[in-house]
């Protein structure tokens, strides 16, 4: 990982809390829904009391929209019984709505399409920042906001009842106080700044990445790598993390130590499998030559026979796996998990399916080319 974008993933985590209609602590406006979609409809009236709420503004278009599709599907399968409720709501003509849901039939949350921006109005108040999710606790009140893809330790404390309803709050001040600081990089300060707050709130994931990257930056290498290493003890499963831990050992030249971490890593997510299966594909990496894929081939194994995993979720991890075998030459494996792939999306997702039909034959034919 480049520092240019571990720069760019810190300042888009910081500007995601800001510019909403609503902060936390505020009283949930009920959603205004010119059509349900799918699994519909709900109030946020009738679930005050009992239910928590997860209320996501995305678009068909929004390639990290659609990343956060089959996390939300886990997440509702992990927590309908304890009384949560997604709703996915879209600004977009119903039309263009249902074609896309018509090729994910299995999505098991509810989807709405909003009445003339009334509900993105009431929540979003025109920021852009899309995917954008607030959590709505059993009072009805606004508890958490951010991107999707962060709402799993917020959310696991609110039905544990160790929710803070203040601390979101109090992160969006501070994010806004580091934001300035990077921006005319005041390094020194900031330090002070996320080491006080970490004093108050030890857990916060975002708060220790932003000490491990101002440590960075005042050039304390040595003290950032410490830093993190015990961190990951705390939060063994953390995906920034491992990022922030891979690019300080390789700016350090630390390489065996690197490749000891990897395989480290993978065995720590073990119980995860979509961790497992992000973690595998960030180790293949995007160019020619720069997959990992020892610790890669690991993690997609393990991540395939988590006997919890939905048959949508054996697909898409089973398409990492199908890769890697593909890339370390045991075609014939390849194709057996390639076509379990086939299989399970012909029959749920067909528009993935001819992308999947696609692949499968690509390894048929390198594997007869190859005899």
């Amino acid at each position: 990982m480049k520092s240019g974008k571990i720069t760019t993933a810190i300042l888009l985590a910081m500007s995601s809390v800001a510019g909403f209609a609503l902060s936390v602590g505020d009283p949930a406006p009920e959603l205004q829904v010119s059509e349900w979609i799918k699994n519909g409809p709900a109030t946020l009236a009738a679930g005050k009391g009992k239910n928590i709420y997860i209320v996501e503004f995305w678009h068909t278009a929004c390639k990290p929209c659609l990343k956060v599709m089959p996390y939300f599907h886990s997440l509702q399968q992990q927590y309908r019984d304890k009384g949560l409720i997604i709703i996915g709501v879209s600004t977009e003509p119903a039309d263009a709505v249902k074609n896309f849901i018509a090729k994910h039939p299995q999505l098991n949350y509810k989807i709405a399409v909003d009445d003339h921006l009334k509900t993105y109005n009431a929540y979003m108040s025109g920021n852009g920042n899309i995917p954008a999710a607030f959590i709505i606790d059993q009072s009805g009140t606004v508890a958490w906001i951010g991107n999707p893809l962060d709402i799993y330790l917020p959310l696991k404390r609110l039905f544990t009842g160790k929710f803070n309803l203040r601390a979101p709050s109090r992160e969006q001040q501070v994010y806004r106080e580091m934001q300035a600081l990077l921006s005319r990089k005041d390094y020194a300060k900031a330090l002070k700044v996320i080491t006080a707050e970490l004093q108050q709130t030890p857990d916060n994931l975002r708060f220790i990445a932003l000490k491990a990257f101002v440590l960075f930056q005042l050039n304390r290498k040595d003290e950032a790598l410490e830093f993190v290493s015990r961190m990951l003890i705390k939060h063994p499963a953390d995906l920034e993390l491992f990022e922030l831990k891979v690019y300080i050992l390789n700016q350090l030249k630390k390489y065996k130590e690197l490749d000891e971490f990897r395989l480290a890593f993978v065995d720590a997510c073990k119980d995860e499998p979509i961790t497992l299966n992000q973690l595998a594909r960030k180790l293949l990496g995007t160019r020619f030559g720069e997959a990992r894929l020892k610790p890669a081939l690991r993690a997609a194994e393990l991540a395939y026979s988590n006997r919890k995993i939905d048959q949508l979720q054996r697909a898409d991890i089973g398409a990492t796996l199908a890769r890697i075998y593909y890339l370390i030459g045991r075609i014939d494996r390849a194709i057996k998990i390639q076509n379990t792939v086939c299989r399970i999306l012909k029959e749920n997702k067909k528009a993935k399916y001819i992308h999947a039909r696609r692949i499968l034959e690509y390894y048929r034919q390198a594997d007869e080319l190859g005899r």
